[in-house]
């Protein structure tokens, strides 16, 4: 559960040194574009697909679509971070548990890989008043909670596996799915 917590915050975190404004700085946070001139081209052109995702998202609530281009850091750090923090946690079971998964818990019918990415999800649990919605969607970020979560899942083969989703349903996002 860690791992899907407080490891998804973290990975989060170190992605944003590769996101749309991180990249443009050196190892001494100074402003360096250091980027070859394709890999620039190459990262813009790969940021259009999650920029269009978000795009797409309707929050009911705010009465607004999320706005991708202004969220598009933090939905690259999301994605970026929940691929790290599982990767990091199926090398914790690797290496440390010498390929033994952890015992189930009692009463719970979910696998561990699925209890990862509900611990995922349950960190961005959180109610917004209307007006608190269409502000966040209007200055805000970061997207909406709900969409952090299924759009970094919904691109993740991993959480495509772990809970079974089929091709080209909502929660699995197949040839379409985004990744940089």
């Amino acid at each position: 559960l860690s791992y899907g917590a407080i490891g998804v915050i973290v990975g989060h975190e170190f992605t944003h040194g590769f996101d749309n404004n991180g990249r443009k700085y050196d190892k001494n946070g100074n402003l360096d574009p250091w980027w070859s001139t394709d890999s620039e081209e190459k990262f813009k052109e790969k940021t259009k697909c999650m920029v269009n995702q978000y795009s797409n998202y309707y929050w009911k609530k705010a009465g607004l679509n999320v706005k991708g281009k202004r969220t598009l850091g933090e939905n690259i750090a999301d994605n970026g971070g929940l691929r790290e923090a599982f990767r990091a946690y199926r090398r914790w079971i690797n290496d440390q548990r010498q390929g033994v998964e952890e015992p189930l818990l009692p009463g719970i019918v979910f696998t561990n890989n699925q209890l990862f990415f509900l611990s995922y999800a349950h960190v961005r649990c959180n109610s917004y008043r209307p007006e608190a919605a269409r502000e966040q969607i209007q200055i805000g970020a970061h997207s909406p909670p709900q969409f952090r979560v299924n759009g970094a899942v919904s691109n993740f083969e991993e959480f495509q596996k772990a809970f079974n989703c089929p091709s080209n349903s909502t929660m699995n996002r197949g040839p379409d799915s985004c990744r940089l």
